[in-house]
């Protein structure tokens, strides 16, 4: 018998429904159960045989540090069962880059784990939740998929969790990797793959979640043109675990905020608030103590540093992290 394709359900705008067929932006998210999702979703037979598990039904907007250890901890307990051939995961789009990069780096397995979900809810026009549960599905079952990582598919494209970013607020097309491309395309029920990512994930990651049931707090700070002194200042006073600061084209950090958040004794990471390129570390750095995300973007440096900061608080081995991974 063929092994099984875990689907787990956690919400988003593919378990969505609006007040009518042409009601694209102002659904509510969350409200279908998995199974009903299914049901939308003709072809899938072939791929089985599936398990089902609701594991939430929220807007991806809700997500919480919980949430993540909770699916990882679930995800990992699934692909270490004989009969799991791999995990199809639906979720919403708003967080849906966080969450698979954090089980990028906390499930470890070579089997496939394919996340996706949908820019349009359920009984819309032109609904894009069934085709991209489909192809998420045929990705699952094509064996070069095995040790590829956790896989965003949505669109009829695959993306690795590392890079991949949600860079469009309504199109289908939203979901790209704008600084590497995409790893491949789902084209007559196969996935196809021209690249893979070159650093560690799943199999090869150091860490290991199954005992934690929190994680450090590390904050974001997003800087901007004109920034004034309360909003660095508010910040540091709450004395979090890290500090990530997204800062402007090359993770300029205006020298006001730098004033305030150098040297301080909680590791702080520049990143970029653009969207793609490399973040270089240069000699103020040094000066400073800021650590640098290399092509991490803020809301994924967040997740590397609080898992980080679960092995080790040196500065040194924290900044190799952000090479490694």
């Amino acid at each position: 018998m063929e092994k099984k394709i875990a689907l787990i359900g956690t919400g988003g705008t593919i378990a969505g429904q609006g007040a009518s067929d042409t009601d694209l932006t102002g659904y509510t998210a969350g409200v279908l159960g998995l199974d009903e999702i299914l049901a939308s979703v003709p072809g899938t037979e072939p791929y089985g045989p599936y398990t089902y598990i609701q594991f939430s039904n929220i807007e991806s907007s809700d997500i919480t540090v919980k949430h993540w250890l909770d699916l990882s901890k679930l995800v990992q307990q699934l692909v270490d069962q004989d009969d799991t051939g791999g995990v199809v995961i639906t979720h919403g789009t708003d967080s849906m880059e966080e969450t698979a990069y954090f089980l990028n780096l906390t499930v470890h397995t070579d089997k496939p784990i394919v996340v996706t979900g949908s820019m349009r809810p359920a009984g819309a026009i032109s609904a894009d939740g069934p085709i991209n549960l489909l192809q998420a599905i045929q990705v699952a079952r094509t064996p070069e998929t095995a040790g590829k990582g956790v896989v965003v598919v949505l669109n009829g494209y695959i993306d690795g969790a590392r890079d991949v970013s949600k860079c469009n607020t309504t199109n289908v097309a939203t979901f790209d990797s704008p600084l590497v491309g995409h790893l491949g395309i789902v084209q007559d029920g196969v996935a196809h793959y021209y690249k893979a990512s070159t650093r560690c994930h799943t199999k090869d990651s150091e860490f290991d979640v199954r005992d934690l049931k929190e994680l450090p707090r590390v904050v974001l700070l997003t800087c901007y043109g004109g920034m004034d002194d309360m909003v660095p200042m508010s910040v540091v006073a709450t004395n979090p675990d890290g500090l990530i600061l997204t800062g402007l084209g090359h993770g300029t950090i205006p020298q006001n905020v730098r004033q305030i958040t150098q040297n301080t004794k909680f590791p702080t990471v520049r990143a970029s608030r653009t969207g793609s390129g490399m973040v270089s570390a240069v000699p103020q750095d040094t000066l400073a103590g800021y650590l640098v995300s290399n092509t991490l973007s803020p809301q994924k440096a967040r997740i590397l540093l609080m898992l980080g900061l679960t092995r080790t608080k040196n500065l040194k081995k924290l900044q190799q992290l952000f090479y490694k991974y």
